[in-house]
């Protein structure tokens, strides 16, 4: 067991999500509930493949660990892009009607948003 403490990853995912609220709500009072919901699931393609990356890799600390963290940045990333990209592919195939742009800046925002955090805490 390391006395190294974990950062906390799970404030950064939270404040993700509660932007996201926000921005959702802004967007249903300015443009509608279209891209509302499009806004809403670009950001959920976003928080939640980062936040099981981010539990993948911190869950092991200290130098006795450095093989199993590196495994688990491998495996935690090809996850993540795994489920990024499954993530586009159903929204694109299966939400209609589905504003594009609105989807994009979802994703895009929250990515930001997390590595402005991530950022700022450590």
């Amino acid at each position: 067991m390391s006395s190294i403490k974990a950062p906390p990853i799970y404030k950064v995912t939270a404040y993700q999500l509660l932007l996201l609220l926000l921005a959702c709500l802004i967007a249903v009072i300015l443009t509608g509930w279209v891209s509302a919901y499009s806004l809403l699931i670009g950001g959920l393609i976003s928080a939640l493949p980062s936040a099981t990356f981010a539990g993948r890799v911190f869950k092991y600390r200290g130098a006795r660990a450095a093989h199993k963290i590196a495994r688990e940045l491998y495996v935690g990333e090809a996850i993540k892009l795994m489920s990024m990209g499954a993530g586009f592919a159903l929204s694109f195939c299966y939400i209609e009607p589905l504003n594009v742009a609105a989807l994009f800046v979802g994703f895009t925002m929250i990515h930001l948003a997390g590595l402005a955090m991530f950022a700022r805490i450590l």
